[in-house]
């Protein structure tokens, strides 16, 4: 890299020959890019006035296996000390992607530049200055992390070709091909910036240490288990936030817990409570409000698409027919709510309405005609080894599996006269068995950042995938895969993105329950934070929170 030299507006432009952009509106349910005039947008609270002072007490599970985000450690804990490239304005409810280290940012016509103008005058909590060459290490062992490092989002960055940081305050991403969810990629609160030098003095590894960050709060206190408190970054770079003096972070693992610690006042919000203490809250308006949100997390049954009988699409196939969604909800609907969904996840504006989703072969509550179809099916197949018994894997958490799975394998048998035996196992086990395709039947918890279902699906369902244990393999699926990946116009998307479910439904590789809703609730005094607005459960950042009275 060149020595560092100062880059105006104007020679950013010229350097990287783009078309400015300084914000990118979410709109309905998705990003669509939109060249924002004027001084780019500052996260702020949506509230005009708002209090200074305070510390605000959330009540979630805050326990973490160490302290490196982009190797898996716990975002929700500890985001609130990092700033990335850019970020979701908590200010309006997540719907726009605004500048965070970068003041502003340009794309290329054709999708596969994007350029960086770098914020000045940026330090981390350590009084390091922040530079070009932050960005790049960190995303140099995101895209490309070296022996010993697991980056948990490196599937999600294959497209990129190239990276580079042509002076202090620009930094480049070139891309393989265009991606229309990239921006939103960069905003999630896991793509986080750290520094270089907390970078090569840990030999690129951090999860030992709690590195430090350029956020709106530092560390103070940590109790394993307990709880963890951070404190307001006097120093930091937006001198306007945060608005709160510091932050308690309380682990609370149950549910349940968390929404008697907001009802009680113990806690002042939780990203997620339990289904009763929601509704007890929806009683108490006059303390408490909540909201029921789109949750990007699924409920699903994979099939071993190796092993027979589960290697016949069709048997697979007819399982998707019989099986009643509606039952298997309904049976764990005081556990957490599941929606119904298909392939893509509620909140994506190419998601169809549950109510389209309903009138489906193997969705629609009525089965008179998929429950025959589905038996047809097996017998095309030749299953007829009523001897046999699937083995149905299911970790050892009791809804999964004292609720979830005795359902799934009464409706086999009941529908299809497929026995099952469930074999429950620890959740590290459960993984293992699933890497190594030990199983037939497994029940799990599949999820991913992005409501866009690409992403998901390179990663679970194209051949070769990471995490696609099940086997599942199909050149017509990949072929389409790879179209939709790469296009970018709306409609012919959204039509591409249908016959990807249409497919994923004829031979599936996954029972799909359906995607769930997450249930935050918060005390009427929290305040900045567009939680009312939100379209989508996200678990992340409190800059602009602020406590009334």
């Amino acid at each position: 890299m060149r020595n560092p030299t100062p880059t105006s507006r104007r020679r950013f432009l010229g350097l990287t020959g783009l078309a400015a952009a300084s914000s990118v509106l979410l709109g309905p349910r998705r990003a669509r890019a939109q060249a924002t005039p004027g001084a780019p947008p500052r996260m702020r609270a949506p509230e005009p006035s708002p209090r200074r002072g305070g510390t605000l007490k959330t009540a979630f599970g805050v326990t973490t296996p160490h302290f490196d985000i982009h190797q898996g450690a716990t975002t929700a804990v500890l985001c609130h000390l990092y700033n990335g490239l850019v970020t979701y304005n908590l200010g309006d409810g997540i719907k726009t992607v605004i500048p965070d280290l970068a003041a502003r940012w340009t794309v290329s016509r054709d999708g596969k530049t994007y350029a960086f103008e770098l914020r000045d005058g940026v330090r981390f909590h350590d009084g390091t200055p922040f530079s070009s060459a932050d960005v790049l290490a960190s995303f140099q062992r995101i895209v490309n992390p070296p022996p010993g490092i697991v980056s948990q989002n490196r599937e999600l960055f294959n497209v990129v070709r190239e990276m580079d940081a042509p002076d202090a305050r620009t930094f480049r991403i070139m891309l393989k091909e265009p991606r229309v969810y990239f921006l939103q990629l960069l905003a999630e609160p896991s793509t986080i910036v750290y520094s270089k030098k907390a970078l090569d003095d840990n030999q690129g590894d951090l999860r030992k240490v709690i590195a430090p960050g350029t956020g709106p709060f530092v560390f103070k206190e940590h109790k394993q288990a307990e709880k963890w408190v951070l404190a307001r970054n006097p120093s930091y770079w937006d001198p306007e936030l945060p608005y709160l003096d510091g932050l308690e972070l309380l682990h609370v693992a149950a549910w349940t817990d968390r929404g008697t610690a907001v009802l009680t006042g113990q806690a002042d919000m939780s990203w997620n409570v339990s289904i009763e203490t929601f509704q007890e809250g929806e009683k108490r308006k006059d303390l408490v409000s909540g909201k029921k949100l789109p949750n990007f997390g699924a409920y699903a049954v994979l099939l071993n698409c190796k092993r027979k009988p589960l290697d016949d699409g069709r048997v697979r196939r007819a399982i998707h027919l019989a099986v009643s969604r509606q039952d298997l909800i309904k049976a764990f609907q005081t556990q957490e709510p599941i929606d119904n969904t298909r392939w893509v996840p509620h909140g994506d504006r190419y998601a169809l309405p549950a109510e389209e989703i309903l009138k489906l072969p193997g969705y629609r509550a009525d089965k008179s005609q998929d429950i025959p179809a589905a038996r047809k099916l097996l017998a095309d197949a030749g299953y007829a080894d009523k001897g046999r018994v699937l083995d149905l894997l299911v970790a050892s958490v009791a809804p999964h599996a004292e609720i979830l799975a005795p359902a799934f394998q009464e409706q086999l048998k009941r529908t299809l006269g497929i026995e099952a035996k469930i074999r429950v196992a620890e959740r590290a086990v459960l993984v293992q068995e699933q890497q190594s395709g030990n199983y037939d039947l497994v029940i799990d918890t599949p999820g991913h950042l992005l409501s866009d279902v690409v992403p998901l699906a390179n990663v679970y369902f194209k051949t070769g995938g990471s995490r696609n244990w099940t086997g599942f393999a199909d050149p017509r699926f990949d072929r389409l895969l790879a179209q939709v990946d790469g296009e970018a116009d709306p409609g012919r998307r959204g039509k591409l993105i249908r016959e990807l479910e249409d497919l994923l439904d004829q031979e599936p590789p996954w029972y799909m329950v359906g995607y769930t809703f997450h249930l935050p609730m918060w005390r009427n005094r929290v305040k900045g934070l567009g939680l009312d607005q939100r379209e989508r459960a996200l678990w992340g950042r409190l800059d602009t929170a602020w406590l009334a009275g």
